[in-house]
């Protein structure tokens, strides 16, 4: 009886656990566009940030919508299709990496971003990892 009662609690821990990782993978993407920004900044200054204290920058950071204006230095195409930009310095910048339905409906406007021009992008940041990474993100008309 006893063995019985705790092969179902596992089972049933197993099963919440399961369903718990269904709802977070089948989680829909924010949507960029209808959110606010929880801050305005200028790419140089947030990679200023970043490099002079990493852990206080992630922590005001870290997973919220922010909207950075700075120049664009690149922009590529990943090998999965995604649209990156990167902002201020190739090596150790801002990654922006586009939302794809936003990348999707907005190609013409992609095509037409030219590097060294300035560019105002929003998004979620991720963190930073030799350089900050923002996804998803789009481009602020």
């Amino acid at each position: 009886m006893k063995i019985r009662t705790i092969l179902l609690i596992i089972l049933f821990l197993f099963l919440a656990g399961i369903g718990i990782g269904l709802k977070m993978f089948f989680k829909p993407h924010a949507d960029v566009n209808q959110t606010d920004s929880a801050y305005k900044v200028k790419a140089t200054a947030i990679l200023a940030e970043f490099q002079k204290d990493e852990n206080a920058a992630t922590a005001k950071y870290s997973e919220k919508t922010i909207e950075i204006e700075g120049k664009l230095v690149a922009k590529n195409k990943l090998p999965n299709g995604t649209d990156l930009l990167i902002l201020e310095n190739e090596m150790e910048g801002i990654s922006c990496q586009l939302d794809s339905s936003w990348a999707t409906a907005n190609q013409s406007e992609i095509k037409s971003l030219e590097t060294g021009k300035p560019i105002t992008i929003k998004g979620i940041c991720k963190g930073y990892l030799m350089e900050i990474k923002v996804s998803p993100a789009v481009v602020v008309k």
